[in-house]
């Protein structure tokens, strides 16, 4: 059920109201927002207005910056920026890039707004102010954590500022904004949110969610103890499971289920919609599909070879075309019969991830991967069969004797990943953060492509947008390699 969904008037006024990029402020005397908020339902709306600023990253773009430069997913041509990005030929004049830049800080900004705004807000319940507070915080924290994993160092904005200032910012280390802010704010998020909430604000960053996403972070920088002490307070708290059936988690009618601890909400109609299930499909399958498609992400021979085409997983993650036609992410696919008319929520945190990352952090501090790792890895795969989540499977389970140590049993875990999560925005960041970026995409494009492209040591960054360094040269040098 999806009780947040953002009208397009709302979204329309705040994208006047709130909206600005970091190095491009209009003056500030145009709008004084401060003056704007005055009431709680004031701040309400702006927090929902700073949910759909969130929406505009993921609304396309972000599968090509979390997805594309892996060995999930492909795209056609040689020139766009889309290709570009796949083939790891992008520099920092890249129009994606500029946008996912300029998104987050532009959500950020909304943000700091709103934070700076409450304290002067009588709210009807310590309560509500806690949850619009926590809120702020937490997409805050999430869109800082896009942007430090996709650039590094970057200007640190954690309160309103002027356009002067803004033309003047330097770079803060990626390691301060993690310390100083991102883990804060995540912090505080936690004591803050409540941990459900009624139908009126399913969709909304719950105490869960904000745990699960601090877990990440905490994977992301190598915390195990952190990681592993934060996700087990989200598994003990009981409040997700996993969907017995794999194809369900994805289905549209389905959203905001059992296994889902935050997803982007999008709303089925012409200008609501999420983009890329529409654009994401080979341009052959248009008139099968009835609609514009434009081969952005489409599923690599390599993915589909990982996958047991005998699985659920595959059933509900790989299509094709009829007679033997091209491959297509079947995963966030519904009926397309208008471009950007897809219900399908973006699933950012889930459950089958928990358990994952729980596994992945707990096997770091052990000789050996713990009983209870394996476990719930096992449940994974055992729901990939369509089996009973707590029922022994000879056949699908894995086994001490299989996981012969520590090294062993990392490896299959980020495999798991791979196959559980695919296209949902983890691959590219998880071969960052575990430092196999550079082996697996160079064998992946001498597997495919005869090794006519390449990866550098240093494409475990993008580079800053030229244009932000133009406006604000303090941001020079670029990241290295660009």
């Amino acid at each position: 059920m999806k009780n947040i969904k953002i009208s397009i008037s709302i979204l329309v006024l705040f994208a006047t109201i709130c909206s600005c990029n970091l190095l491009d402020l209009p003056v500030k005397n145009n709008v004084e927002k401060k003056n704007f908020y005055k009431t709680e339902n004031d701040i309400k709306l702006a927090v929902t207005g700073a949910y759909g600023t969130l929406a505009s990253l993921y609304y396309a773009n972000y599968v090509h910056f979390s997805e594309l430069p892996s060995d999930n997913v492909h795209t056609t041509g040689e020139s766009s920026d889309l290709s570009h990005l796949d083939k790891f030929s992008f520099s920092s004049v890249n129009s994606v890039l500029k946008s996912g830049w300029q998104n987050a800080y532009r959500c950020i900004s909304n943000v700091n707004e709103i934070l700076e705004a409450i304290p002067d807000i009588d709210f009807s319940s310590k309560e509500i102010h806690d949850q619009y507070l926590g809120e702020a915080l937490f997409i805050r924290a999430l869109s800082y954590f896009n942007l430090v994993r996709m650039f590094g160092d970057l200007p640190l904005v954690d309160r309103v500022i002027t356009q002067e200032e803004a033309r003047n910012m330097t770079r803060t280390s990626a390691e301060t904004i993690y310390s100083k802010l991102i883990i804060p704010d995540l912090t505080n998020a936690i004591n803050m949110l409540p941990a459900k909430y009624g139908e009126e604000n399913i969709g909304h960053a719950t105490k869960w969610a904000a745990a699960s996403l601090l877990g990440k972070v905490y994977l992301t920088i190598h915390d195990y103890e952190g990681a592993e002490d934060i996700l087990r307070q989200v598994i003990d708290a009981k409040a997700y499971s996993l969907l017995p059936n794999y194809a369900d988690i994805f289905n549209p009618d389905n959203a905001n289920h059992a296994e889902s601890i935050f997803e982007i909400q999008f709303e089925k109609s012409r200008t609501g919609g999420s983009f890329w299930s529409c654009a994401a499909h080979n341009q052959s399958l248009s008139a099968e599909f009835g609609v514009a498609c434009a081969s952005a992400t489409m599923p690599t021979a390599s993915i589909r070879n990982a996958m047991d085409p005998a699985s659920a997983r595959y059933a509900a993650s790989i299509g094709r075309g009829k007679n033997n036609g091209p491959y297509y992410i079947k995963k966030h696919y519904m009926e397309l019969s208008i471009q950007n008319h897809s219900d399908d929520n973006w699933p950012v945190l889930r459950y089958a991830d928990v358990l994952l990352m729980y596994a992945e952090a707990s096997n770091e501090l052990t000789e050996a991967p713990s009983a209870t790792a394996i476990e719930y890895v096992n449940k994974i795969r055992r729901r990939a069969y369509g089996l009973d989540i707590d029922t022994v499977s000879p056949e699908h389970d894995l086994t001490p004797a299989d996981i012969v140590d520590k090294e062993t049993f990392r490896h299959v875990v980020w495999d798991e990943r791979r196959v559980e999560l695919a296209f949902e925005g983890h691959r590219w960041f998880d071969l960052v953060r575990t430092g196999e970026y550079y082996n697996v995409m160079n064998e992946h494009f001498a597997e495919e492509f005869g090794g006519v492209y390449n990866v550098e040591s240093y494409n475990n960054l993008f580079p800053i947008p030229q244009y932000e360094i133009d406006v604000n040269p303090n941001l020079a040098p670029n990241n290295p390699g660009y």
